[in-house]
């Protein structure tokens, strides 16, 4: 694979899944200048062993498509469905330190909360507390049900890590959460696809947060299954050009560090 220039950066894919589940869509990303940065996020993670074997995984596909030729990047993190009964918070630092030295490795994610439950937020506590430590930048999930309430478990969380705002992206955001995103200092990512927001969704949001839409970035989330929506909207004319390559490409670009 030779590279192209890039037009997208999809901010958050699960791109291992992608290579393992629909290989022939890394050629396309390639052929349609999109960069892709895949958070951490295992399926069938029933034991500490299974989580250590998955993020390794996903390192080792990162690599191995970059030494192809196709520029990607990664997060490494415990997602909050992946947090097994035998996971604690003390396990959370030797677990992910193998990764978070690696140039690839842009930070830790995919991290937060499903469920609000005491133990899932403890080991989001044990991310935060490592991240202080580390010139990485942090990846935040929000679940699909009872979005609000637990957008809000989250950022009272956060609170309690002052100064993490520059870094902290918190993901899946919607029309009805952005603004607490937002309000509080965070960059917000917003998901486009079926499944989670619509292009109106996006419009809605850029209408009211206009002042804040150089802190919104857009992805797909794609990994078993895989969204176009993010090449839709950096083709569409439904957003001035300056907006539409902001949200598709500048504002993910400035908050990840990349050239």
């Amino acid at each position: 694979m030779e590279n192209t220039d890039h037009r997208i950066i999809d901010s958050h894919v699960h791109l291992d899944h992608i290579y393992e589940k629909k290989p022939e869509r890394i050629r396309w990303m390639q052929e349609h200048g999109i960069m892709p940065i895949s958070w951490a996020f295992g399926l069938h993670i029933e034991n500490v062993g299974n989580l250590k074997d998955y993020l390794r995984t996903q390192s080792e596909v990162i690599h191995g498509l970059n030494r192809e030729g196709f520029e990607c990047y990664y997060l490494s993190g415990i997602h909050p469905r992946n947090i097994s009964p035998d996971l604690g918070s003390g396990d959370v630092r030797d677990i992910l330190s193998p990764f978070l030295d690696d140039p690839l490795c842009l930070g830790i994610g995919e991290i937060g909360l499903e469920t609000g439950s005491n133990q899932e937020k403890e080991i989001l506590c044990a991310h935060l507390e490592l991240a202080e430590s580390m010139d990485k930048k942090l990846g935040i999930h929000t679940p699909r049900n009872d979005k609000p309430r637990i957008t809000e478990e989250i950022l009272a969380v956060l609170k309690s890590y002052p100064g993490i705002e520059d870094i902290t992206v918190i993901d899946h955001c919607t029309p009805e959460t952005v603004g607490q995103v937002l309000e509080r200092g965070y960059w917000a990512g917003v998901t486009l696809s079926p499944l989670k927001t619509s292009f109106q969704d996006l419009e809605q949001i850029i209408r009211q947060h206009s002042e804040n839409s150089e802190r919104i970035m857009c992805n797909t989330d794609s990994g078993t299954v895989f969204y176009e929506d993010i090449y839709q909207l950096y083709a569409s004319e439904a957003f001035p050009p300056t907006i539409r390559k902001g949200l598709a490409f500048a504002n993910a670009s400035r908050f990840f560090l990349l050239p």
